[in-house]
């Protein structure tokens, strides 16, 4: 994706409107599943890794690293969210920006991780960034979700899709997520592009594991000390 639009997509969807409810949200869009795919990604991370999450947001996967040993960087595109995660008290130092251009040093992080963040950016872009400021063998997360691949699971997913656009339709601060959102998971396929990606940035081990059905994936991959 171009970078200037997932900006601009990005912050159609996450703002100063529902910034507040966003928590509450994504347990109940994704049926309890999102602190378990967090989980996931935790379970991958070293403790007392230093840490940089990309699109942090309020905090939820934070709370998990943070719980880990790990200290932790965030950085999140909607300064209304990083309002939300002060609020909870989590130890992190956040800024105000954007995946695509961080604000590091190169070589300066163990681990960086991002949840739901692949479809809104330049996946070049963003691999170049976190090669840049990852120290050699150093590891990258990233999950979002996916178009399942069986046709059973596409089924229950378009099912599962109307039956959450009708909950929210009235709901002026997610309505123009959800009927948005499926057309964006369907037609994006980063977890195909992803593989090619880390590899021409020099990633090794690169490992893609489906969760809940396709409904989302978790890919990892090393930085070369090459």
């Amino acid at each position: 994706m171009d970078v200037d639009r997932g900006v601009k997509l990005a912050q159609s969807f996450f703002n100063t409107n529902n910034s507040g409810s966003y928590d509450g949200l994504v347990k109940l869009a994704t049926l309890g599943q999102d602190i378990n795919w967090k989980k996931k990604i935790v379970q991958s991370v070293p403790t007392g890794s230093l840490v940089l999450e990309l699109a942090c947001g309020t905090g939820i996967l934070t709370s998990l690293l943070k719980k880990n040993n790990n200290t932790v960087y965030g950085i999140d595109l909607t300064f209304e969210y990083l309002c939300v995660l002060g609020e909870k008290m989590i130890e992190i130092d956040s800024i105000n920006g954007t995946a695509e251009f961080l604000p590091f040093q190169s070589r300066y992080f163990d681990c960086i991780v991002a949840s739901y963040l692949p479809k809104y950016v330049n996946l070049n872009t963003l691999v170049r960034e976190c090669q840049r400021v990852l120290k050699q063998n150093g590891l990258l997360i990233l999950h979002d979700f996916t178009y399942p691949r069986k046709l059973a699971y596409q089924f229950v997913w378009k099912i599962y899709f109307k039956i959450i656009q009708a909950l929210w339709k009235h709901d002026r601060k997610w309505t123009n997520v959800f009927d948005g959102l499926d057309k964006l998971i369907v037609e994006n396929h980063w977890d195909l592009k992803l593989n090619p990606i880390l590899t021409s940035h020099g990633f090794v081990q690169i490992r893609k594991e489906f969760q809940t059905f396709e409904t989302s994936a978790i890919i990892s991959a090393l930085k070369d000390e090459g």
